[in-house]
């Protein structure tokens, strides 16, 4: 329980990676992150990474796009998730 109480203390970070030029399933993840970052206004912090970037490999990513919650809690790679798949990560994160 306590660490619950600590993940809702701070916002949620949410980091979006894609490619650039985006394929169809970097677009769509970015439109979701907008949407999400809207529902949940307040409680997330989200950052979108277009390209490369050293957090690509920092969190051993090999796939666009990608999604990673919280500096590596959860990590979905090579699709873009449901807005479900999202609303349940967020959830274990204490959302």
């Amino acid at each position: 329980m306590m660490e619950t109480n600590s993940i809702l203390k701070e916002k949620v970070k949410i980091e979006t990676f894609t490619s650039q030029p985006p394929c169809a399933g970097c677009v769509k993840l970015l439109e979701l992150a907008d949407e999400i970052a809207e529902q949940y206004k307040g409680k997330l912090e989200v950052v979108k990474h277009i390209g490369s970037c050293e957090e690509f490999k920092t969190y051993k990513l090999t796939l666009t796009p990608a999604v990673v919650i919280n500096n590596g809690r959860i990590k979905i790679m090579g699709v873009c998730p449901s807005k479900q798949t999202l609303e349940t990560a967020l959830g274990e994160m204490g959302v």
